[in-house]
């Protein structure tokens, strides 16, 4: 009976832990699209800094 707690209890864990990466990864893109999205609109890239 314990075993199986423990087991629900690290299933929840490691599943928690893979949604909010997930969660994480998905902002990331979003945040990486906006700003090369905006550096091509405007044609002036920030993260160029190659004067």
């Amino acid at each position: 009976m314990i075993r199986t707690l423990i087991l629900i209890m690290l299933l929840f864990l490691f599943g928690c832990n893979t949604i909010v990466g997930s969660v994480k990864g998905v902002g990331r893109d979003i945040k990486a699209a906006t700003v090369y999205t905006r550096d091509a609109v405007t044609g002036n890239p920030i993260s160029d800094e190659s004067d």
